[in-house]
């Protein structure tokens, strides 16, 4: 029954996934349907060369008629200046629809990146945002022209078989026989195109990962053996978009030959029908021109088949990352008018983990409490953090604030009324005003309330720049201590309701740790939930309750005194 059901749910977000995405494709559709229309103007106009090449050796040449060519000169450069510009516009068009199909859907999947990489515990990377821009681009560039030249083929066939059955005979021919060669293309390539960019995608984010850990990498010589595991993964991929070039190059030299060969045969049937004064010479060259531009199409998709792959392969990865991370409902805001925090039979399984993180967790926080955690490493601390400021969805058990389930909470204002700081600080590029003003628009005066509650104000007006100094990603230029407090500021940002703090004073000297504690003293005045994840034992005498957390369970909960004479594993003296 609980297969079926989540194979039901499975199916209910994938069908989802589907539907943001044509929901976007579909709102282009007046776009979509103007470039069709251009595109149909341009095939028309296209024919102006062949008649006029036909009128000239057919009429001018017969007649020596100055007037008539000048007239019918002047026609063709107006029809090809027309086809100019609507190709111009055609493009600048589709140019605009990738630009409004971008606004539809790279938010929606920024926010899916962040809340899968919030839920795996580590960056899953931009590679999908480059996988959008692959789709996006290919549906909306020169790749998707032929989807709107391919209906025309039918309309030059019939034009050749209207100049003479045997040419109309010799293109569709050579038509079908281009076309099983771009259908063939298509199956041979696409299981090595699609290896191919598995490896890459792979490749790029082994790459990124070094790149964040470049100083640890430096530091404990790893830099030799690290760069010929890279190799070897480089090697891997490239090697995969050899085997894919080598196929789709032979087959391309194959299409091209194919296509070479008809227009010659195209141009050596006419001749041989002129000779036998089925045709006028001149249809000679009006019938390939003609032919060449009902395959145009077949050329185009061949061209862009790769492209075209490489889209496909995109929507995919991020169909699935959409589906994987469905779009949050905005629930009803709900004013706070209890500050608790109740936990009831908590449990959190990791998926791929046969045994649960944490199981049978129950304690309650009133108003201006603090609760300390403390622990041995891998007991599930930072996990319950997470839990609790909603960056994990509990397996089991419930989780409420003010009265109200997470379940059922905004996501946007349970955050705007949260401060957390990880162990990881996390601080992003930016200036220091931006990271403590978590990149919003709060004032100045709030920005630096935060900074002076995290003892924390003198220092950035040290700073080069003070406020807008800029730091470089994860707060590069600062110290590990200046980072945490900086954190720490972020955290008290507008007085949350509730504080969750994650080893809040595992970088900081002795004056970082008095304002540490004088920071949780004002917050607990004014009423705030907190938590404190600890290994140091100095910040346990702002707590009013500690938890003690081994393999996942609950060890013990009480009043700090009651701890006073048992040794605290995971605490440091």
């Amino acid at each position: 029954m609980f297969m079926a059901d989540a194979k039901s749910i499975s199916r209910s977000t994938e069908k989802q996934a589907d539907h943001e995405i044509n929901a976007a494709i579909k709102s282009l559709r007046l776009h979509f349907a103007i470039v069709g229309i251009f595109s149909s103007a341009i095939n028309l106009l296209y024919l102006s060369s062949p008649l006029y090449l036909m009128q000239v050796y057919n009429r001018v040449l017969v007649s020596e008629s100055i007037p008539t060519l000048v007239l019918l000169t002047l026609i063709l450069v107006i029809a090809l200046a027309v086809m100019a510009v609507l190709d111009a516009a055609r493009t600048q068009i589709l140019i605009r629809c990738g630009i409004l199909l971008d606004q539809k859907l790279s938010g929606r999947l920024f926010s899916a990146l962040v809340q899968k990489s919030s839920r795996q515990g580590f960056s899953l990377g931009a590679q999908p945002l480059r996988e959008l821009d692959e789709f996006r681009t290919f549906i909306t560039g020169p790749g998707i022209y032929f989807a709107f030249d391919l209906p025309w083929i039918p309309l030059y066939l019939g034009l050749l078989y209207f100049i003479h059955p045997v040419l109309g005979v010799v293109a569709t021919i050579g038509a079908i026989l281009l076309l099983g060669l771009a259908f063939l293309n298509e199956f041979v390539t696409r299981k090595p195109i699609e290896n191919a960019q598995g490896s890459a995608r792979r490749a790029f984010t082994f790459t990124e990962n070094i790149m964040q850990h470049a100083d640890v990498i430096r530091a404990m010589g790893m830099q030799s053996a690290v760069e010929r595991h890279w190799q070897g993964s480089r090697i891997g991929m490239l090697r995969q978009q050899a085997f894919a070039s080598d196929r789709n190059a032979w087959l391309s030299a194959s299409i091209r030959f194919a296509r070479l060969l008809l227009q010659s045969l195209m141009l050596g049937t006419g001749a041989w029908l002129a000779l036998d004064h089925a045709i006028m010479p001149a249809t000679i060259f009006a019938a390939s021109i003609i032919m060449g531009r009902a395959l145009v199409p077949v050329e185009q998709s061949v061209s862009a088949w790769k492209q075209a792959v490489t889209a496909r392969l995109g929507y995919k990865r991020v169909r699935d990352i959409l589906k994987e991370n469905p779009a949050t409902d905005l629930k009803t805001i709900v004013p706070v008018k209890q500050t608790a925090l109740e936990v009831k039979d908590l449990a959190y399984q990791a998926m791929g983990r046969k045994k649960p993180i944490l199981e049978g967790i129950t304690f309650r926080i009133g108003e201006g409490e603090v609760l300390g955690i403390v622990g041995p490493s891998g007991s599930g601390k930072s996990t319950l953090a997470k839990l609790l400021i909603g960056a994990l969805q509990p397996s089991a058990g419930e989780i409420s604030f003010g009265g109200l389930n997470y379940s059922h909470w905004d996501p946007l204002e349970f955050g705007r009324i949260t401060g957390y700081l990880p162990q990881d600080v996390g601080l992003f590029a930016g200036t220091v005003r931006e990271n403590i003003a978590r990149f919003g628009d709060p004032s100045v005066e709030e920005v630096i309330e935060a900074a002076t509650l995290a003892g924390i104000h003198e220092m950035i007006l040290s700073l080069p720049k003070q406020y807008d100094t800029m730091l470089g990603p994860g707060g590069l230029g600062l110290s590990g201590g200046q980072r945490q407090r900086i954190g720490l500021a972020r955290a008290l940002l507008g007085r949350p309701k509730l504080l969750v703090l994650d080893e809040p004073n595992a970088h900081l000297d002795v004056a970082g740790e008095k304002a540490l504690s004088d920071a949780l003293f004002v917050m607990k005045a004014q009423g705030t939930a907190i938590v404190v994840i600890t290994h140091q034992p100095a910040i346990l005498r702002v707590v009013d309750t500690v938890l003690t957390l081994k393999s996942g369970r609950m060890d013990k909960l009480g009043s700090p005194e009651s701890f006073s004479f048992v040794p605290i594993e995971g605490l440091t003296a």
